[in-house]
């Protein structure tokens, strides 16, 4: 299986491009239209639809119109690709059986929020209901990580309806109802390193002349990134804080 993880991870996320970009143009045929250029509308064949290998081919260009064709496509697929296998590398096929699908889900989110600065809920509704039936799954507590999920979901709604959705998005609420189901308390360890990270990335922003202090950065693409790699990494972050603090 660890040979053809990469192989299906690539696959997965060439059809994610394809997801993302239907679902926020709400396009019919979400999950079994066929693939088209998205400037001339050429319908594609199976030689353009190869991951990674059809836009290294073809000059990075649509084979019809020649418009380019975003360097984002096959990053995602290669991003796809090197996630699906390191957890494919690391866990056991039963971990895999709820691992991967949330990973795919997580990764949707990503892209997705930081390609459009929105949260698809036919996107993070099934992540929440995989992460909560997983709980049962995993030999987790599960008063912890329920709990975890609604204290997740108020920080958000908190945010959102005191400023009025200047802080965070609507779609903020849901993440955090996912991030707690998934890590119960460990929540508090990946929200810090998510908004340390964007707080590095936002100052780093703020030097050039296309961002100021006013401008918005998606939360989901600091948020997803982080989870998957907590995921990654089990327990072993969380149980080193609660050494430094003192509470181990």
């Amino acid at each position: 299986m660890l040979v053809y993880a990469p192989v299906l991870g690539a696959i997965l996320g060439s059809f994610s491009t394809m997801l993302v970009y239907r679902l926020h143009h709400d396009e019919t045929g979400v999950w079994l239209g066929r693939s088209r250029c998205p400037q001339c509308r050429q319908q594609l064949g199976w030689k353009n639809l190869i991951p990674i290998f059809s836009w290294l081919f073809q000059g990075g260009k649509c084979a019809f119109c020649r418009k380019e064709i975003p360097v984002i496509y096959p990053v995602i697929e290669i991003a796809f690709a090197t996630v699906f296998f390191l957890f494919v590398q690391k866990f056991s096929s039963t971990e895999l059986l709820w691992m991967l699908p949330i990973v795919f889900l997580l990764l949707v989110l990503f892209f997705y929020d930081l390609w459009f600065m929105e949260v698809d809920d036919r996107i993070a509704w099934p992540a929440i209901g995989i992460a909560g039936l997983a709980i049962w799954w995993r030999d987790v507590p599960y008063a912890e990580h329920l709990i975890a999920g609604g204290l997740g979901f108020l920080f958000y709604a908190a945010q959102f309806y005191g400023s009025k959705g200047r802080w965070v998005g609507a779609g903020d609420m849901r993440f955090g109802l996912l991030l707690g189901l998934l890590f119960g308390w460990q929540t508090l360890l990946v929200l810090l390193v998510s908004y340390v990270v964007g707080t590095i990335v936002g100052l780093g922003l703020v030097f050039t002349k296309d961002y100021g202090p006013k401008s918005q950065l998606p939360m989901g693409a600091f948020l997803m990134p982080v989870a998957i790699i907590f995921l990654y990494l089990g327990n072993g972050p969380w149980n080193w804080y609660l050494d430094y603090l003192g509470f181990a």
